[in-house]
């Protein structure tokens, strides 16, 4: 009788004041940031010039790829953080191919002091999200017939630096002209 009890995970008091071992609200170890739901939220690609574009053998074209993220509270430590890439490929001053990619998270923040929230949103969860957002727009350019567009890795910190900056820059603005 009570030799597979013995042989079974540790239960009530021998597991904690947590039958199911997961750590407590306000529980120091709780994880920092739990990723709860990923998902594609939109995706276009165009493909205007096809089938009439011939690119001239020799001809380097020219990728422009832009990178922001926001995050949204949905409650007080869940919030949804969208990754939002846009990439444009032209040569000879025609558009090849363009594209838009929200890619998005429901992040939960456990144990995180106020201060380090938007750090934390802002540049590790976009850094968790980047490989799938690059291989989704590779898989979007391969698709579309051309090469696979790979993306760099992304300096996410400084963006979040950028964003700091700008944000230092208009309230002395607004403080300025008050």
């Amino acid at each position: 009788m009570s030799d597979t009890e013995d042989q079974t995970a540790p239960t009530g008091d021998a597991a904690g004041a947590n039958p199911d071992n997961q750590a407590a609200p306000g529980n120091p170890q709780q994880p920092p940031l739990t990723i709860v739901h990923q998902y594609l939220k939109d995706l276009s690609f165009e493909n205007p010039s096809t089938p009439k574009l011939q690119v001239a053998p020799g001809v380097q074209p020219s990728v422009d790829v832009k990178v922001d993220v926001t995050a949204t509270a949905l409650d007080e430590k869940v919030f949804e953080v969208s990754l939002h890439t846009t990439f444009k490929t032209t040569a000879n001053e025609h558009v090849i191919y363009m594209g838009e990619l929200v890619y998005a998270c429901v992040a939960h923040l456990g144990n995180v002091r106020q201060q380090d929230m938007e750090p934390l949103l802002l540049i590790e969860v976009p850094r968790l999200l980047f490989p799938y957002s690059r291989a989704i727009i590779s898989n979007a350019t391969r698709d579309g017939g051309f090469q696979p567009l790979i993306l760099t890795p992304f300096d996410f910190v400084a963006l979040y630096r950028k964003r700091l900056e700008s944000r230092a820059a208009q309230t002395s603005t607004e403080t300025g002209t008050a």
